[in-house]
């Protein structure tokens, strides 16, 4: 008899615990407590029975989450994996508004939320009407009408479940996108996408069960999941977790518990670096680090290689897995990360990449074109939304308007976004090129160009800057230094000091939000 997809399709955890039952899995930083593969996979069933048996959820409805990262966050994937249904986490940032429109859009049929946001969800009751449960996820004693999770957890029925008709091509997540220009589109991710994110994960950083991973990155982003998450406890790794981020925190738990992967953005590693603690805490035991969702500045590497850290840079969209690129970092020397410091790596091991012009042809090794990507890593498309996805999934491929170049080694970097290019006085600029230089500046903590109207050459550069604590920095300081190092053309005409330059969830500076907070050319 042969196997059908829907023999071994949809149940991690069930699997994980038929072969390593006792290991432990994921420990609780918040409650110290130690969640084993079967007692996980004991968790998921018996959610999984409650929403079929309290909520109907069938095969390809959807399921809301609103929480930080705690361990029902994955009791809801596990679960939802089980019955074919559509795991959706909402970013926290959002406003009641958005989530109306949000959730009108998805229409999940079960909304679980931490006790946190009940003033938000408050106000989402009278305004949707697919939701017909809602459960709290309480932190201490619990006064509310919603159903509390507590007593889900202890569900009386914990039999299997798995759904009999799943595919490889069924929805399995549905991620929102960064949402830099209007309401985030929901990007729909396939078990097909799951899994081989997943085996990029271990193929590429050669995951096993010896290894241990604190998970930084919030669950409502693609890279909480599918960045060393899923694939740890795929091959029987086990995972901390916590409720909020603290670089304090991150690092006592790289220093006592010993982990071994560390990934996250550029703006976690720079708080980390500026903690005392970071001169104290072993890193012995850390194969790497890695940054995505933005540029991580040398100066914040080089803080970490004199520690002997193997610190480097990574690339991935939500769209595209988001397992897309990185430093082979396994496989080279520290001399040579530093050589490749700028570079964001290589296509992972399923993903395939292109560098191509304005007619789709691959252009050469050191010149500039957009990168595209293919792959089973990739989305499914945007949810109900056929004509963005048209426009970022084309033939097989994402197009994600980033300008990239390839050097002869294979190793590409990424020079600007597409969208985000100005001109001026006819001569593209590319505003990465700029931040670069300008991180190289000792007194700058973080900053973002963007292009500005002028009557003359039709669009200048305008800098938007924070200084670290306690630092002090003129215009003409940074102009004369720019003057140094870029031609002419490049140099912003407006420098604009910040408290803080506008970023998103992760804590990726979104040039959109800095557009429309100082989009005007003045400093």
């Amino acid at each position: 008899m042969l196997l059908t997809e829907c023999d071994w399709l949809g149940d991690i955890i069930g699997h994980r615990a038929k072969l390593s039952p006792d290991k432990e899995g994921i420990l609780d930083l918040d409650n110290n407590i130690n969640y084993t593969f079967s007692h996980l996979n004991d968790r998921a069933n018996r959610l999984a029975n409650f929403m079929s048996e309290q909520c109907g959820i069938r095969k390809g409805d959807r399921v809301a989450f609103i929480s930080r990262n705690r361990i029902e966050m994955f009791d809801g994937i596990f679960a939802c994996g089980k019955l074919g249904a559509v795991f959706v986490p909402y970013n926290l940032r959002l406003s009641a508004e958005e989530l109306i429109l949000l959730m009108n859009n998805e229409e999940p049929k079960a909304l679980f939320f931490e006790d946190l946001f009940s003033p938000v969800v408050h106000q989402l009751k009278n305004n949707i009407n697919t939701i017909n449960k809602y459960v709290v996820l309480p932190n201490d004693d619990l006064n509310s009408n919603d159903v509390n999770y507590n007593e889900v957890i202890k569900y009386e029925n914990n039999a299997p479940v798995k759904c009999k008709d799943l595919k490889l091509e069924d929805i399995y997540l549905l991620i929102h996108t960064g949402g830099t220009t209007g309401l985030p589109k929901g990007a729909m991710i396939s078990h097909r996408a799951v899994l081989s994110n997943a085996m990029n994960n271990i193929v590429d950083w050669g995951l096993s069960p010896k290894d241990r991973v604190h998970l930084i990155l919030p669950l409502f982003h693609t890279g909480g999941w599918n960045i060393l998450t899923l694939g740890l406890l795929m091959v029987g790794g086990e995972l901390l977790i916590n409720k909020d981020f603290t670089p304090k925190l991150s690092l006592k738990v790289i220093n006592d518990y010993k982990t071994n992967y560390v990934f996250g953005a550029a703006t976690i590693f720079r708080m980390m670096y500026e903690q005392p603690e970071f001169h104290t805490t072993d890193w012995s035991s850390v194969r790497w680090v890695m940054s995505g969702a933005a540029p991580t500045p040398v100066q914040v590497m080089e803080k970490f290689w004199e520690k002997g850290v193997k610190i480097c840079s990574g690339y991935g969209l939500t769209e595209g897995g988001p397992m897309n690129l990185g430093t082979p970092v396994n496989f080279i020397t520290l001399e040579k990360i530093k050589e490749k410091y700028a570079s964001v790596g290589k296509p992972f091991y399923f993903t395939i990449a292109k560098i191509v012009d304005d007619n789709d042809n691959e252009v050469e090794p050191g010149n500039t074109g957009e990168l595209i990507f293919t792959g089973p890593q990739i989305f499914s498309g945007y949810w109900k939304n056929q004509e963005e996805t048209n426009k970022t999934l084309r033939n097989g491929w994402v197009y994600t308007g980033d300008m990239a170049i390839m050097d002869m080694e294979g190793y590409i970097s990424i020079v600007g976004r597409k969208k985000n290019i100005y001109i001026s006085g006819g001569e593209n600029v590319f505003p990465a090129e700029i931040e670069k230089i300008l991180y190289q500046i000792n007194e700058i903590h973080e900053c973002c160009v963007i292009g500005v109207p002028d009557e003359k050459w039709g669009e200048v550069g305008k800098a938007v800057i924070s200084l670290k604590e306690g630092m002090t920095l003129s215009k003409s300081q940074i102009i004369e230094f720019l003057n140094t190092k870029l031609a002419h053309y490049k140099v912003p005409k407006y420098v604009t000091f910040v408290e803080e330059v506008p970023k998103n969830s992760v804590g990726k500076i979104v040039s959109q939000e800095v557009i429309k907070k100082y989009g005007k050319p003045e400093d």
